[in-house]
């Protein structure tokens, strides 16, 4: 038995919305330049006017940052389309264990919500870095010219980023209280 109207059900259409907000980080993120964040760590004196703007985010690598964004945003998002169609396919909605699938998957939610919040945050601040430590070029979104080779800020891309990434956090989270209020009981026919 197939499930055809998951799609269009509370849940369904949660799936779907936070599919295309970690499609959207991950576009965001691949965007950053990695060349111009290398930069930034590599020269963490410039247009530095203070050691209070400074945190402790700061210290961690903009590459580990970008990869680490990347291996979440695809983990999550695969599990997340592996569940819409096993939902679908295996028409869980109309088993009898799905009070207990459900709960779990609302658990599994909140963990996705949890790491995406706190790689966000980390993308938050890399942005914020960049901004901070290279002001002048960063402002006016100038190509620099590089032993290796000439690289560009592109500004925002990674804030993007971590907008998406909020977003979807907030989404994982909606769609653990719809499971755990049993909002998706009522099935749709």
């Amino acid at each position: 038995m197939v499930d055809k109207s998951y799609i269009v059900s509370l849940l369904g259409c949660a799936n779907l919305i936070e599919l295309t907000l970690l499609t959207g980080g991950f576009i965001a993120v691949c965007v950053a330049s990695t060349g111009y964040g290398q930069l930034v760590d590599s020269s963490s004196n410039l247009s530095q006017t203070n050691n209070a703007d400074l945190t402790i985010f700061y210290d961690i690598s903009v590459y580990t940052i970008k990869q680490a964004d990347q291996g979440i945003l695809i983990t999550i998002f695969l599990l997340t389309f592996c569940s819409l169609f096993a939902h679908i396919i295996f028409a869980f909605r109309y088993r009898y264990s799905w009070h207990r699938l459900s709960t779990v998957v609302a658990f599994l939610c909140v963990i996705y919500a949890f790491a995406i919040l706190v790689i966000s945050i980390l993308v938050a601040c890399w942005e914020d870095k960049m901004r901070k430590r290279l002001t002048n070029s960063y402002a006016t979104n100038s190509i620099l010219s590089t032993s290796n080779a000439s690289i560009k800020p592109q500004i925002g891309s990674a804030a993007a980023a971590a907008t998406f990434g909020f977003a979807a956090c907030l989404a994982y989270l909606a769609e653990a209280l719809i499971r755990f209020r049993r909002l998706a009981d009522k099935i749709q026919t």
